[in-house]
């Protein structure tokens, strides 16, 4: 038997003081609702997290998440299994209720790995996943139009059988152009999740994540045997070096506890084991 973990964060950034502590109470709720169900399994404890935090309205990612250019919200998320590497991504989704549950959708269904925009909203309409108006996502423009830094949410969860998954979902940057792709959809970019050596996923500067194949690396890193609060902290270190990028990282190895690393002036996060 392994001993369970899940990792929550809420999105790495310049957090305004006045949002801190309960942006950081949000992500404490998220953690519980993913713990209470870690016994039903890795894959439900990250979904359930990340999908509680697609509702907080102060996170980015589904309701209240961050604007495009076009005044729009635009949301993508991705998902992991560890033990068979299956994995499922959605991008530039308007109109889908909790875009994590249409990424479990999409690696369900097994065909793709990932799809966007108007094909993947009729992917959830055929497979009975949750639809909504995308006025729901805005709840206060003024605020939306200034969300800067906290780019996604995630999780990372291992359960009793070791099995470990990863979930992530986001708004993306604000003022992005219509259609763009972070790497929050990406596996090996924004997550990465394998039973033999660990799980991650990260938050911040998309672009960059996706250059370096960062969640991945870190992957690769704990399979080579590097100590995880050694992965976490390289992996931010390689993401200020390499590209002057902003960012944050949870990780869970195989055995041990949670990890997180981040530069940026907050990245609240919370964790259970």
């Amino acid at each position: 038997m392994a001993r369970p973990a899940l990792i929550v964060h809420g999105g790495a950034g310049p957090v305004p003081e006045a949002e801190r502590t309960h942006r950081q109470a949000a992500v404490e709720r998220a953690c519980d609702i993913g713990w209470s169900t870690i016994g039903t399994g890795a894959l439900a404890a990250a979904v359930a997290a990340v999908r509680h935090m697609e509702d907080e309205p102060l996170l980015n990612a589904g309701i209240g998440a961050c604007l495009n250019s076009d005044g729009v919200v635009e949301l993508d998320a991705g998902v992991m299994e560890g033990a068979a590497l299956r994995a499922g991504g959605v991008a530039c989704l308007r109109d889908v209720r909790h875009p994590i549950d249409l990424a479990v959708a999409v690696m369900e269904d097994g065909r793709h790995v990932l799809l966007a925009a108007e094909g993947a909203s009729r992917f959830a309409r055929d497979h009975g996943v949750e639809m909504a108006d995308p006025s729901i996502f805005i709840t206060d423009r003024k605020r939306q139009e200034l969300i800067e830094g906290a780019d996604t949410v995630g999780a990372v969860a291992r359960d009793g059988d070791g099995h470990i998954a990863v979930a992530v979902s986001t708004g993306g940057r604000v003022g992005k152009l219509p259609g763009r792709i972070g790497d929050s959809p990406i596996p090996g970019a924004g997550f990465y999740v394998d039973d033999r050596f660990g799980g991650v996923c990260g938050t911040g500067l998309g672009e960059a994540f996706i250059r370096l194949g960062l969640a991945r690396l870190m992957v690769i890193e704990l399979q080579h045997g590097m100590e995880p609060a050694s992965v976490a902290r390289g992996a931010i270190d390689h993401l200020g070096k390499a590209l002057a990028a902003p960012g944050g990282v949870i990780l869970v190895p195989r055995d041990g506890a949670p990890q997180a690393a981040f530069n940026t002036p907050a990245m609240p996060w919370a964790m259970a084991e």
